[in-house]
């Protein structure tokens, strides 16, 4: 009888790890297909964003550079120039912080809850948004 408690004990926890080892490979497989591809990134035409005037006068004041915006759970974080990923929070200029805010909202609508993307501003008070990532 003990050892028939044993054979049921060991296929018990065999069946166990078979289980959660098929639940990992299947999140890691679900995973792999809801990531977009780069081409499929690159193929889609950026997002424009009109913004107010005085919004769109911070931006350019903040750089005349394109703005590298990522978007993850950990919050929202900008890149300005050659400077490293910094929070928005960080910001001074809160006309800035507030268009690149409007900006995120927009872009999170298209794109979800996270993703990367580089902020062009253009002439004529409205930005271009290209997703990265």
């Amino acid at each position: 009888m003990s050892l028939a408690l044993v054979a049921i004990v060991i296929v018990t926890i065999v069946l166990i790890v078979l289980i959660a080892g098929l639940y990992w490979y299947a999140t890691r497989l679900k995973r792999s297909f809801d990531a977009p591809s780069p081409a499929a990134l690159a193929a889609q035409p950026p997002l424009l964003v009109t913004l107010s005037a005085a919004g769109a006068d911070s931006l350019a004041h903040l750089s005349r550079e394109p703005i590298l915006i990522r978007q993850a759970q950990d919050g929202l974080r900008v890149q300005l120039d050659n400077r490293p990923l910094v929070p928005i929070a960080i910001l001074t200029d809160r006309a800035a912080a507030a268009a690149l805010r409007e900006i995120v909202a927009h872009a999170s609508q298209r794109y979800g809850a996270q993703w990367t993307a580089l902020v062009m501003p253009g002439g004529d008070g409205s930005v271009s948004v290209q997703r990265l990532a």
